[in-house]
């Protein structure tokens, strides 16, 4: 797992047998608010990580893959689990308590520093998605996702990672409006939508002009 590929064999031997691994069907939780903090490594499967506000509309906060970790805000910063991790698929994930991870942390500073870059990189998503919201129509949030997925998998074909409602949610809009949006860039020629969740960038600059006309 990239998160401690720079621990000497032993060290990671001690890590992973301060792991517990769970297998996980389809829909059911990896965690819940309230839960206590723990490191959860994804290491078969998908992981939909979502908060739950009082307006009961599920937001999407990120979907990790193979060797990616969540739950580092609440062993870093001791505060309780305030939002709910489900798997999407069978998925098989590694779990370390907060005290041995914390241990980890102070004697091998490597760790912590790859750790605080992932953070890093996500706290600027992040950001980058509230002046999004704030500042961005609709479609030129789904270009710039269409265009970001395309770099992440090196292909102008690719898979959409989540199903429409939960990529809905993730652009702050909603799914019959994320459809209507994807069949206009697809009549216009820019992108060419297959079966599941197929996505084919056709044209790229009409994909970008579409969205600065949008």
């Amino acid at each position: 797992m990239p998160l401690f590929a720079t621990l000497s064999v032993d060290d990671r031997q001690r890590v992973a047998e301060a792991a517990f691994t769970r297998r996980y069907e389809r829909g059911e939780h990896v965690f819940q608010p309230g839960d206590q903090p723990g490191l959860y490594i994804v290491h078969v499967g998908r992981v939909k990580v979502y908060r739950l506000p009082e307006s009961g509309t599920e937001q999407l906060i990120r979907i990790l893959g193979p060797g990616e970790f969540l739950g580092e805000a609440a062993v870093l910063g001791d505060i309780p689990v305030d939002h709910f991790a489900v798997a999407l698929d069978r998925t098989e994930v590694c779990s370390i308590d907060r005290r041995s991870i914390l241990d980890v942390l102070a004697e091998r500073p490597t760790v912590a520093v790859t750790m605080l870059q992932t953070v890093s990189h996500r706290l600027s998503e992040a950001e980058q998605m509230v002046s999004s919201l704030t500042g961005r129509s609709v479609e030129q949030r789904l270009v710039g996702e269409l265009l970001r997925l395309a770099h992440e998998s090196g292909s102008a074909q690719f898979q959409l990672p989540s199903t429409k409602k939960d990529l809905a949610s993730y652009l702050g809009t909603t799914a019959e409006t994320l459809s209507r949006r994807l069949s206009s860039l697809q009549d216009t020629g820019a992108i060419r939508l297959g079966p599941g969740r197929f996505v084919e960038i056709l044209d790229e600059q009409a994909l970008r002009s579409g969205a600065l006309s949008g």
